[in-house]
């Protein structure tokens, strides 16, 4: 049987009997994420969407045989490690600190170990690579990762919005890599996006699935943010799918968001990791749309930027253009939340969730 096929059957179906099976373990541990002021949710709900992903991880790993080579089971055992951390941070509250040492020393280990790293960043400046070496590479590709994780677990503030935007990466990066020849990375990408897509349809409680939601909990956004984290590096370092500066516009969202609260925090002279309500979900809720309305906005702009990354590389758009086109991204990501910031978008108000 053909591995696609084999793998489109087993890493949704596996993903599934998972959420099944740790719905009622979750319940009954009390391993739940409980309401407050701060939430939307009106009722305890399971922190197990993290589980579910990393089953159908496993999966998808197994269906392509990954695990086997080009260091593959080096971001197994980082995802291992960095899901079990965000369980127990879930459930014992694990200072930053602390927090942020595990998850440098888990990347800094699995990258030098496999390889995976961020060597070179392109052609940025001109017709010359910019190489950054084993050493000052692999500082920096950590300081990519936790920026990436801590991104990916900001972005969980709604239902549906952290498991679609990478979702919508994931599809980017299948599609590159497959166009480049690297059929394996591509198809762990899409079968990793289909054990995304059971965990959203319990996430967002579809008809049939009423009373069986769970969120992804802090394990699931770590594994989120490093599964990008080692997509991106790997496509654009390891196998040559696309320009490493086309890997910006795959994360795209998640980052411009976490880097305009940090700015915004900073600013006012509060801590960049202290909580408030200025995400872009937050702010677009503020103008008056439903969660829905919120996550179908914040999906799109994310799918407008990675398809520029997608079309620009198939295209064969110079690294220089795409770079240039980075800044200007940004320049309308800060406008557009600025305005959102001085309520100066009253038409959003009309949009039905």
């Amino acid at each position: 049987m053909d591995v696609g096929v084999l793998g489109s059957f087993l890493v949704p179906v596996s993903s599934a009997l998972a959420a099944f099976g740790f719905l009622p373990l979750a319940r009954r541990a009390g391993f739940v994420d409980h309401p407050n002021a701060r939430k939307q949710h009106g009722t305890p709900v399971p922190l197990i969407g993290g589980a579910v992903v990393f089953v159908g991880l496993m999966m998808a790993g197994l269906a392509t045989g990954l695990w086997h080579g080009d260091g593959w089971g080096w971001f197994l055992a980082g995802a291992i490690i960095l899901t079990t951390v965000g369980i127990l941070d879930d459930i014992h509250d694990i200072s930053a600190r602390w927090r942020f040492l595990i998850q440098g020393v888990t990347v800094a280990a699995a990258c030098a170990l496999s390889g995976v790293y961020i060597n070179d960043l392109g052609m940025l400046l001109g017709e010359e690579v910019l190489v950054l070496g084993l050493g000052f590479g692999l500082f920096f590709t950590v300081v990519c990762a936790l920026a990436c994780i801590n991104a990916y677990s900001m972005v969980d503030g709604i239902d549906g919005l952290a498991g679609g935007v990478t979702l919508v990466t994931l599809s980017g990066v299948a599609i590159l890599s497959v166009a480049a020849g690297q059929t394996n990375t591509g198809l762990f990408a899409a079968l990793a996006g289909l054990a995304l897509v059971v965990y959203l349809l319990f996430n967002l409680e579809i008809p049939l699935l009423r009373g069986y939601k769970m969120f992804l909990g802090d394990g699931g956004s770590n594994l989120l943010g490093f599964l990008v984290l080692w997509m991106v590096v790997a496509g654009s370092q390891r196998d040559g799918s696309f320009a490493p500066v086309v890997a910006v516009w795959l994360v795209g969202i998640p980052i411009l968001d976490m880097l305009a609260v940090f700015v915004r925090r900073s600013l006012s002279g509060h801590s960049p990791f202290q909580a408030d309500r200025t995400h872009l979900h937050h702010l677009l809720m503020s103008q008056g749309l439903g969660p829905r309305a919120t996550l179908a906005i914040i999906v799109l702009m994310h799918g407008a930027m990675v398809l520029i990354g997608v079309a620009g590389t198939l295209l064969g758009w110079t690294e220089m253009a795409l770079t240039v086109g980075t800044f200007v991204a940004a320049g309308l990501y800060a406008t557009f939340n600025y305005l959102l910031v001085a309520k100066r978008l009253p038409f959003l108000s009309s949009i039905q969730s």
